[in-house]
């Protein structure tokens, strides 16, 4: 039996059963969408008419603040809740196989203080394993509780590699390509949702630029209506700036000084391990040690290369961002007297298009599975 994620509903597995099934292109509430960026976007137009701040009356300060809240409720919606869902699906399961391994660890260690027999009647006939454990006296009763929760990572790991695939299918889709293996790596970081979501996120605003364009080309570019569907745009580009700059900023003040924090640990603990040995400490227990600080080690080194990697390529993006939505403010205070205002929408979609492609996440997979324990607990920690 598994415990379903989503419902905490058990189901039995079958051996070669397919868990996930093929799955229509996953969307979002594209006309919830247009409502908040037009929003804003009259929030931005009223900006050139407000004080710069005011203790009574409306100022743009206020206004900024309008906007992007509304930017931030748009890129919430345009992060398609069913990807979300199988996010959060993911993360529920790695959480119930860390928890098996714990409850495992604590059960071999009360297995070594049991009598030397095998499983008592009381823990045989007892319904729970929750209440085997609490009746649990022997070492046969500890072994039947251990190889349970054995079964039930494997599992929890059976329904991991369906939902990675089905993931991966869903994010094709909607034109996002990224191979399961690949997948787990990034869904495993601290960093994994919101490289997952700029992807979506890029997926969505294509979408919501082309139907600007239609609807701008369908009113026979009238100006009064092109304008506001520009101005969306406009919004679209400070969503862009707000999501790469809040990646950024994540990954600047936590997620680098925490990883190096660890690093630095395990180095000390490495050289206070060596200093014991040569002052006659006990050699095997400290060699281990440094063997499980190594490991750690290089599971750390693997996480920086791939969180420092993708920092750099949404920063570079993050600097032409910026730029493209200044140029489209400045295209926005003369479109009025602009007759071709679909087309700058459609060249505000091969700029979106093209930042997108500028955060594509490197080819990274898991070394072995040492590295893949590792770098999940370095992701407990860091979300810790």
């Amino acid at each position: 039996m598994v415990v379903s994620p989503a419902t905490g509903e058990e189901k039995p597995v079958v051996e070669g059963e397919e868990t996930t099934e093929a799955r229509e292109a996953p969307t979002f509430d594209q006309s919830k969408v247009f409502r908040l960026l037009g929003d804003a976007a009259e929030h931005f137009d009223e900006i050139a008419s407000l004080p710069e701040s005011h203790w009574l009356r409306r100022d743009q300060e206020r206004a900024n603040r309008d906007i992007d809240d509304l930017i931030e409720d748009a890129l919430e919606v345009m992060d398609v809740p069913e990807i979300v869902g199988m996010r959060e699906d993911f993360r529920a399961l790695e959480g119930r196989i860390a928890s098996e391994q714990n409850d495992i660890a604590e059960l071999r260690e009360r297995r070594m203080f049991a009598p030397d027999t095998d499983a008592s009647t009381l823990s045989r006939f007892t319904p729970t394993d929750t209440l085997r454990s609490m009746t649990a006296s022997t070492r046969g009763d500890f072994d039947r509780l251990i190889e349970a929760r054995e079964a039930n990572i494997e599992a929890y790991e059976e329904e991991l590699e369906g939902l990675k695939r089905g993931m991966s299918e869903s994010l094709g889709s909607i034109g996002l390509e990224m191979p399961p293996d690949q997948l787990e790596l990034w869904l495993s970081s601290a960093i994994g949702d919101d490289v997952v979501s700029m992807g979506v996120v890029f997926q969505s605003i294509r979408t919501i630029t082309l139907r600007l364009e239609e609807l701008t080309r369908e009113s026979g570019e009238n100006l009064g209506v092109a304008s506001r569907y520009y101005g969306m745009v406009v919004m679209l580009h400070r969503l862009v700036v707000s999501m790469q700059a809040g990646f950024v900023e994540k990954v600047d003040d936590e997620i680098l000084p925490h990883l190096q924090a660890y690093r630095d640990e395990a180095d000390d603990i490495i050289a206070e391990s060596r200093e014991l040995i040569r002052n006659g400490g006990n050699r095997v227990g400290l060699e281990s040690n440094i063997a499980a600080n190594e490991l750690t080690k290089r599971a750390i080194d693997l996480y920086l290369k791939i969180v420092k990697s993708q920092r750099e390529k949404v920063a570079d993006a993050l600097e032409i961002s910026e730029r493209e939505h200044q140029v489209a403010i400045n295209t926005y205070r003369t479109v009025r007297l602009s007759s071709n205002v679909a087309d700058l929408i459609r060249d505000g979609l091969g700029t979106f298009e093209a930042l997108s492609d500028l955060q594509v996440p490197e080819t990274a997979e898991f070394q072995n599975e040492e590295i893949r324990q590792e770098f999940r607990l370095l992701t407990e920690r860091l979300n810790g």
